[in-house]
């Protein structure tokens, strides 16, 4: 099967034992997936059209309802996560919840024998919460056909990069990278889909074993860790292609990881406001950290540094990224970092990714991460994840460390702007989406020193 827009997903041209997705290593096939969707449009068509929340945990049922709902004419609300109390407070904003968890709402009807309307769906509205990395959480609507037009780039761009099925994932489908590269790229292209989100990595390593040359959408925090919690050498069979988001990948993970991925690692940068903006495959190469506009978006660069972004994806208006960058001449341009990670401390400005990368030129220290602490007085607090071949240290050395990390600093920075607080954890507290906030770097502090 061949790309098919995402509004004519059901124009039944599909075979009808084609497999949709994988649950529990057994194939469900299209015939199904059609069968389900007719359920859910007649449910919703039922109960009343109108804006639903789509609170499935289980792909299959994701899937299954996302269409259901749009051949319905129903417009789609996804919430941020699938705690009781998120979907109790978003209840009050839709006329219809679709769920598979215990809240409140209509759970997904048994398929039946009629098929769904194979006509064109309408360019309905999905909506999505962005991650919340840098203040409050906010709702973004996206259309179906921008979505689709995203869809669509991506396989221009990557799809001869996958050699076997299916695509599996360790990122969850509620926010939209999970939703297009988990969800809607292999519903579109006819790739089966793994319904089970593999974050545990035993479990990751179990399930990749059971495909042939499967493609894995990832985050950076997991693919950092990966290599050193499990046996890549013996995974049964190597993925044949790595999808990466939410945050850029070190560029020492990234040389890593072409042991067993020797194309590379394909980032992606972007936001639930963009979609995809750009993308890279780092190497050992210096100018494979540059970012390539996907052929659909163009560029342009503020006074300040700051990035804009325009495409029929972002919607009719340019929209301003918090990030500053570089263009080059060719078209590519270099990230510098965000600009809301410039702080201010006692009047002088320092970049907290320079900080961190500094650090990071110590051998002992394997990842840091700055936040900004306010109280009093404004100070900056570090959290080290240490090298696995620094020497071992005691409770009491650990104490000292800060003040050896802040001599190795005092070399390029001013004393004010140095880190005056430190915290040494095993893992940098990333959440499900592989974002670092200053929120739960903050939350370290919270407790009594280390």
């Amino acid at each position: 099967m061949g790309f098919s827009p995402l509004a004519q997903l059901l124009n039944g041209q599909r075979a009808p034992s084609d497999p949709v997705v994988i649950a529990g290593g057994q194939p469900l096939s299209y015939e199904l997936f059609a069968r389900s969707v007719a359920a859910v449009a007649a449910l919703a068509e039922r109960e009343g059209r109108g804006r639903w929340l789509l609170g499935m945990e289980d792909a299959w049922h994701f899937s299954v309802g996302f269409f259901g709902l749009l051949r319905a004419g129903c417009s789609i609300a996804i919430p941020p996560n699938h705690l009781p109390a998120t979907l109790e407070r978003l209840r009050h904003e839709v006329d219809g919840i679709l769920t598979d968890t215990t809240a409140p709402g209509h759970h997904l009807p048994e398929p039946g024998d009629s098929f769904p309307d194979p006509s064109p769906l309408a360019d309905g509205t999905v909506a999505f919460w962005t991650s919340g990395s840098t203040g409050e959480a906010k709702c973004i609507e996206k259309r179906l056909s921008q979505l689709s037009a995203e869809v669509e780039v991506l396989e221009a761009t990557f799809g001869h990069r996958f050699e076997g099925d299916p695509v599996l994932g360790t990122v969850p489908h509620q926010h939209i990278y999970g939703c297009l590269f988990r969800i809607l790229w292999p519903l579109a292209t006819g790739r089966p889909l793994v319904t089970e989100v593999c974050g545990d990595p035993d479990r990751l390593r179990f399930v990749m074993g059971q495909a042939s040359s499967p493609a894995l959408v990832s985050s950076p925090a997991l693919l950092a860790r990966l290599p050193n919690l499990v046996d890549l050498d013996h995974f049964a069979s190597a993925a044949s292609v790595i999808f990466s988001s939410g945050g850029p990948l070190a560029t020492a993970d990234a040389i890593a990881w072409r042991k067993w991925i020797p194309k590379g690692i394909a980032e992606i940068y972007g936001s639930t406001e963009t979609g995809g903006i750009a993308w890279r495959v780092q190497s050992e190469e210096p100018e494979s950290s540059l970012w390539t506009p996907f052929p659909d978006v163009t560029l342009a660069f503020e006074p300040d540094g700051a990035l804009r972004v325009q495409s029929y994806r972002v919607g009719p208006e340019a929209l301003r990224m918090e990030d500053a960058a570089e263009c080059l001449s060719d078209g590519r341009f270099r990230l510098l970092g965000r600009l809301d990670r410039i702080v201010k401390i006692e009047e002088k400005r320092v970049s907290l990714p320079e900080l961190e990368a500094a650090l990071e030129t110590h051998p002992w220290v394997h990842r840091a991460a700055i936040t900004r602490l306010d109280g009093a007085r404004v100070i900056l607090g570090a959290v080290i994840v240490l090298a696995l071949d620094c020497p071992p240290f005691s409770a009491e050395d650990r104490r000292k460390l800060g003040q050896t990390f802040r001599r190795h600093l005092a070399h390029d920075f001013e004393p004010v702007v140095i880190p005056k607080r430190w915290r040494f954890v095993d893992e940098l507290p990333f959440n499900d989406r592989g974002k670092l906030t200053p929120q739960a770097l903050a939350a370290l502090f919270a407790v009594s020193a280390v």
